[in-house]
């Protein structure tokens, strides 16, 4: 689609690829009028979902059957104490699992194509080669807890970086595998 701006496009010769291999293409990117802009930029970018489960302990107060009361608003009935045949209201905790799922970048490289300047109106095209590491299979999440890990969604991002307004940008996804 072409924006208020412009448009980035992105030519890539095949979209599998394994550690090691060379990502090159052609960035093209093209716009209506003039604008400033801070650089036009390719990244090489790696999302996971990731689902994290901590446990959660909580104070409340305790009811005669064990069961907890979370709020200072609802009434708690008071307990007996058997041996001294005296009420009283007990203080505890109670241990519960929050459970969490995010995207986590694991993997960005950006490479610059072109620096701060005025851009023209009109077509302007860029080479771009990246090589993907060896060990890029083994990118993980650093996170605290117990994890559950999704595959990592792998994508080029072009960038028009243009301060003050929305950049241009194009993704297109990719595997590594």
């Amino acid at each position: 689609m072409f924006g208020r701006k412009g448009k980035i496009n992105i030519a890539i010769q095949k979209f599998n690829y394994v550690p090691g291999d060379t990502i090159s293409g052609n960035l093209a990117l093209t716009l209506k009028k003039p604008v400033k802009a801070r650089e036009v930029s390719i990244s090489l970018i790696g999302k996971q979902l990731v689902t994290n489960t901590q446990d959660i302990s909580r104070k409340g107060l305790i009811m005669g059957d064990g069961a907890m009361s979370e709020g200072t608003m609802r009434p708690v009935m008071p307990m007996m104490d058997r041996r001294r045949g005296s009420e009283g209201i007990m203080i505890g905790t109670r241990s519960e699992k929050s459970t969490t799922t995010e995207p986590v970048r694991v993997y960005n490289f950006k490479q610059q194509l072109d620096s701060e300047k005025e851009y023209s109106q009109g077509q302007e095209c860029y080479f771009f080669e990246m090589k993907i590491p060896a060990d890029i299979l083994g990118m993980r999440t650093q996170t605290t807890g117990s994890i559950q890990s999704y595959p990592i969604k792998w994508y080029l991002l072009a960038k028009l970086d243009i301060p003050g307004r929305p950049d241009i940008s194009k993704k297109v996804d990719i595997t590594i595998g």
